[in-house]
């Protein structure tokens, strides 16, 4: 067999569907869900919370930057996913490449490129892995759309790495009018770029609006709050302790509305972006120092 054949293969699918146990099925659903874009915004926002504020910021651009070309990549290429009846979960748009892997290895691969740390890369390689095996063991992707996936995150990773100060300078010289305005309609304008592909779907509405919610709670951040990154292990813990806690239970209410009323599918998205970079921080701020809202 050919090496392109072996990659699109529903061989490899056949062989995963026929070893499957109800344990692993558990064990792949958990790990592919941890490889989903909210759980990587919720990662980079404890970097951002706990770590370092620019680097979050960064990783949080990183992760959106990798989804939307999934978004782009997947109707242009336009190739299918494993048939239907291997799937172990339900999947409706196009295979190639692989969302999960394309957004699992801009992330750790931004990390490995801006950190240079063995145990961040070998961490970042396991993830990378564990996220993509899940997908291919579920049934819903063929090991080319993994390839490709990988292939694409890494490309998404070094440009922004390579690109970051260059752009970074650019935007920082811009008045504030200007940055909001960026902020806002660059996701804007996206977004309907990838809807020329065809009708506007339900993720390239979200991709809108968590990087629009992203951009502009990061400029009132910079302008009203600005705060420092942790000083010591206890208000590390504390931080991440506390923006757990409001998150999650963001997440939770609006996935729960959500199966009542739709709309809150949208409106999680614009609560976990701005949330993540503006309301925390606001609330570290009134917990840490007592300041009043400026």
């Amino acid at each position: 067999m050919e090496p392109i054949q072996f990659l699109f293969s529903d061989n490899t699918s056949i062989f995963f569907h026929d070893i499957g146990t109800p344990f692993l099925d558990i064990l792949f659903k958990v790990l592919t869900n941890l490889g989903s874009e909210p759980v990587y915004i919720f990662i980079a926002s404890l970097i951002f919370w706990c770590y370092d504020r620019r680097m979050g910021i960064r990783a949080l651009y990183v992760i959106m930057f990798s989804a939307y070309v999934a978004l782009l990549a997947k109707p242009l290429f336009g190739m299918p996913r494993p048939p239907e009846y291997l799937h172990k979960i339900t999947e409706n748009d196009f295979g190639f490449p692989s969302g999960h892997a394309l957004v699992s290895s801009g992330f750790w691969g931004y990390m490995g490129f801006r950190i240079k740390s063995s145990r961040i890369i070998i961490a970042g390689a396991i993830a990378v892995f564990l996220v993509s095996l899940s997908r291919i063991y579920l049934g819903v992707h063929y090991p080319g759309d993994i390839v490709g996936g990988v292939v694409f995150g890494l490309t998404v990773a070094f440009l922004f790495y390579k690109g970051e100060t260059g752009i970074t300078s650019l935007f920082e010289k811009q008045d504030r009018t200007t940055k909001y305005l960026i902020a806002f309609f660059l996701p804007t304008i996206l977004v309907l770029i990838a809807s020329l592909q065809g009708e506007l779907v339900k993720e390239q509405i979200e991709f809108g609006l968590v990087m629009a919610s992203i951009g502009v709670g990061y400029l009132l951040e910079e302008e009203k709050i600005k705060f420092p990154d942790t000083k010591n292990k206890k208000q590390l813990i504390k931080r991440a302790l506390v923006g757990i806690v409001i998150l999650g239970t963001l997440f939770l209410v609006s996935e729960i509305l959500s199966l009542i009323y739709p709309v809150f599918t949208y409106i999680m998205y614009l609560l976990l972006g701005f949330s993540s970079v503006f309301v925390v921080p606001l609330v570290f701020t009134k917990l840490e120092n007592g300041n009043k809202y400026r």
